[in-house]
């Protein structure tokens, strides 16, 4: 009997898929699914464009254009989901998992047990089927991982017979090595030569972004943005649990695995101001946990360069929960005289936790601008400036398939939308700051499906509580439908949790807006 191909694994994948009862009541999506099956399998990837992929599996005319009809990216990020949704469920027990990574509209067919932490259905980075005290994938350092079994999730073992009675033993043996209420993780140290050997492969001044726990070499986010593995530090464990929501992560991967206990790490830079982000989530206490608890359940402290940078830092309280991504921005951080900078972690109550760093150079009494677009990927305007893709968000849904906005040179700035009742807490450093609202009214009008004129939407705005924006119709102010309108207000000041927390309140209909700008105006 002949053996079975790779291709033919992969069709036969792609077979069973379009063949299920979640694919059969999803007609559009399974047209989809077999039009960039088949063009990956016939070796025609090339062909495989928004413009292809809408006339040829989507109906749509020769003139379609992907400039003004976004609906290959709106069913494209469906189908990313529901084959998210059917590899949880009906799909659980598949040997290979088809994924569509973000920004291209070629499949990848992969074995599970090859999942990386790239993988929306998987385990983030490092997830670990590792003992403790295995030697981590980059080779940077040997130490103990925290491994949290997943329930019932099934692993499908490809590698050889000593890797998979690895995985079982861990799985049956149910190795947790989670620290209890009250206690410190077991520490560990790194070499001072690995550490060495790690600074020259870095390269002082560079940017340094760091997953803590990571043990895999690189990891690109959805900005593009490369971060490295866990090093630099000194003390503390790793912890990997991967989560299947983390509310306001642009990048769950970022928030999946942790260093825990007291730590510090010891970073080389170059001379000059760098802003500084550190990343949390609290996964341990508030309401729904094993542990309970909430506030005051964890405090600790961080220092930078011996001065205290946080007291008593409690993650739940400053994230306001459970499973809620937390960031804080610091701006003016400079090395020591040692030409490193030292971060250190203390216990007050409890042991502290990190989840990922990032230092980049920046500006001098300033914190280098944000700048979000409420789409799925990041956007580059006309004068060159980068936007995030949507980010920090809580509540509120993404509009996607709009009319084009003229009154604008930046008219793909205004191309998708949130909508809905919703906020955004945006971290910030201490300091005065200038934020521009992008909106514009492509639903209501007389032009527009939603047909009614001013008065049709009206909502608040407020940041941090105090009002922006009053019964805002943007109908009204921008004089038209499809026409882009900027609201700038200055002198807002973050919150003692170092956030802009800008809401969005329905009156009459849904709130909306396009993009959000945030300029340091700090003297």
């Amino acid at each position: 009997m002949a053996l079975l191909t790779q291709a033919d694994l992969e069709k036969g994948e792609l077979e069973v898929v379009l063949a299920s009862n979640i694919f059969s009541k999803s007609p559009n999506l399974a047209k989809i699914l077999n039009f960039i099956g088949q063009k990956y399998l016939d070796g025609s990837e090339s062909v495989l464009k928004e413009y292809n992929i809408a006339v040829e599996a989507l109906g749509r005319s020769p003139d379609f254009d992907p400039k003004e009809d976004s609906i290959v990216r709106v069913e494209i990020h469906r189908l990313r989901e529901k084959l998210k949704h059917y590899y949880e469920t009906e799909g659980a027990d598949r040997p290979f998992i088809i994924e569509l990574r973000s920004g291209s509209y070629i499949p990848q067919f992969v074995r599970r047990s090859e999942i990386n932490g790239n993988s929306p259905h998987q385990p983030g980075p490092g997830a670990s089927r590792q003992t403790a005290g295995t030697q981590v994938a980059s080779g940077l350092k040997s130490e103990s991982i925290a491994v949290i079994p997943q329930g019932s999730r099934r692993f499908y073992i490809w590698g050889s017979f000593v890797a998979g009675a690895a995985l079982i033993a861990i799985l049956a043996g149910k190795m947790w090595y989670l620290p209890s209420a009250g206690t410190t993780p077991t520490k560990t140290t790194e070499p001072v030569g690995e550490r060495r050997a790690v600074t020259a492969a870095i390269g002082a001044g560079d940017d340094v972004r760091i997953i803590c726990g990571y043990s895999k070499r690189d990891y690109v986010d959805v900005e593009g943005k490369t971060w490295g593995p866990d090093h630099y530090f000194a003390g503390g464990a790793v912890r990997v649990e991967p989560r299947a929501f983390i509310a306001r992560a642009a990048d769950r991967t970022l928030f999946e695995t942790s260093r825990e206990g007291e730590f510090s790490y010891n970073i080389p830079l170059q001379r000059g101001p760098h802003e500084l982000r550190l990343y949390f989530v609290e996964m341990d206490y508030g309401p729904g946990t094993t542990r309970g608890g909430g506030e005051i359940s964890r405090l600790f402290h961080i220092d930078v360069n011996g001065n205290r940078l946080l007291t008593d830092f409690d993650v739940f309280s400053d994230a306001n929960g459970t499973n809620v991504a937390d960031e804080r921005v610091f701006k003016d951080i400079a090395p020591a005289d040692d030409g490193q900078l030292h971060l250190k972690f203390t216990e007050g109550i409890n042991y502290p936790i990190l989840n990922a760093l990032e230092i980049v150079p920046g500006l001098k009494g300033k914190m280098l601008p944000i700048r979000i677009v409420a789409q799925e990927h990041s956007y580059t305007d006309e004068g060159g400036r980068l936007w995030s893709p949507d980010r920090y968000y809580s509540s509120g849904r993404l509009a996607t398939y709009v009319p084009p906005v003229e009154g604008t040179s930046d008219p793909g700035l205004y191309s998708s939308y949130r909508f809905g009742h919703f906020d955004y807490a945006i971290p910030v450093a201490d300091g005065r700051y200038a934020v521009t609202l992008y909106f514009a009214e492509t639903y209501f009008g007389a032009k527009n499906p939603g047909k009614i004129g001013v008065g049709a939407r009206l909502f608040d705005v407020y940041c941090n509580g105090a009002a922006l924006l009053r019964n805002f119709d943007i109908l009204k102010e921008a004089g038209g439908e499809d026409l882009a309108l900027k609201k700038t207000f200055h002198g807002l000041q973050p919150n003692a949790m170092g956030k802009l927390q800008i809401s969005f309140v329905p009156i009459k209909n849904y709130a909306t807006v396009r993009a959000i700008e945030v300029v340091d105006e700090s003297q």
